[in-house]
């Protein structure tokens, strides 16, 4: 499967492998930066950014393999190179001068260049959404209807919490009771003291990683009912749990605390 993947849609696969590599770059790096920001070593996020976004890249060019219309396949494919880029690039870029990416009202080109962000992020949500709406009203997939049933979830729900980032750009921080910055989770650097909005984001858009793989996992075990049952309760929990960690961040509690 993968092998047919990577030649029907080598975009995002090659792309993936390009993202990848930068993240490794930026690994090597890590040790002889002492640029910070926000008291952080400033290619953390980077870093982040580029391992989420090569999971995203691979995760689509297999879930595209079972959309039928090739040709906007292709075109969303090269939407999601250009978006994913610039805004690893900016990131990047940012990174290294020692400037935040996000959130950055400091300067002219801060502002301009984080609207461009929100502009690209916008317009790659707005195209999975398309996808998300073809893959749903196919009739056929090829694949397990319960894995079919866990795609179309995962990526219903990677629309609606990618949307969810755009509140939390709209409040100009992700931290609630506090401003950004200070004691977090090692790597992920979600904070321990306060609210932090980008827990319930993460889970929100990595759905769709983990509904299918739930529904991968348990479909050679159970006959095709029980499996759909059992992918629509986990998803529904999965979404409560979501639900539960954002409300734990807006009144500020942190999502693991320790001093």
């Amino acid at each position: 499967m993968l092998k047919k993947t990577f030649t029907q849609n080598s975009i995002l696969f090659r792309f993936g492998i390009v993202i990848l590599g930068i993240f490794f770059l930026l690994l090597c790096y890590y040790p002889f930066n002492d640029v910070t920001i926000l008291g952080l070593n400033s290619v953390v996020k980077p870093m982040k950014f580029a391992l989420s976004i090569w999971i995203y890249s691979w995760t689509m060019a297999i879930i595209l393999y079972y959309v039928k219309d090739i040709r906007k396949v292709k075109v969303y494919s090269w939407v999601a190179v250009v978006c994913m880029s610039f805004e690893q690039a900016a990131i990047s870029f940012q990174a290294i001068q020692g400037e935040l990416s996000h959130f950055n009202r400091a300067s002219t080109f801060g502002i301009i260049l984080f609207s461009l962000m929100g502009v690209f992020i916008l317009t790659i949500t707005l195209w999975t959404a398309y996808i998300t709406y073809i893959f749903i009203k196919q009739k056929t997939y090829g694949l397990h209807p319960a894995i079919a049933l866990s795609i179309k979830i995962g990526l219903t729900y990677f629309v609606v919490f990618s949307l969810f980032g755009g509140y939390i750009s709209s409040l100009s921080g992700h931290t609630i009771g506090s401003v950004d910055g200070g004691k977090g989770l090692w790597f992920l650097n979600w904070s321990t003291l306060f609210g932090d909005l980008r827990v319930a984001h993460f889970f929100g858009i990595h759905s769709l990683q983990i509904i299918p793989l739930f529904a991968i996992a348990i479909s050679k075990f159970f006959k095709t009912m029980a499996v759909r049952k059992a992918v629509w309760f986990f998803s529904i929990v999965y979404f409560l749990y979501v639900i539960f960690v954002m409300a734990q961040a807006i009144i500020g509690m942190p999502f693991i605390k320790f001093n």
